[in-house]
């Protein structure tokens, strides 16, 4: 899911692709910035560039 965050995709696109339901994609979003104790996507992609 953060892979196709990465390259911009909306969370109706990862839906698509993943064939999810939109709240589990954002359950995982959510995750994902907890983890990285960030509050949005684009700090969640700025910081996994800046550690690559």
């Amino acid at each position: 899911m953060f892979a196709l965050a990465l390259d911009g995709h909306s969370i109706i696109e990862m839906q698509d692709i993943l064939f999810k339901e939109e709240s589990t994609i954002k359950n995982q979003r959510r995750s994902i910035l907890q983890k990285l104790n960030v509050s949005s996507m684009k700090e969640a992609i700025d910081f996994y560039k800046k550690t690559t």
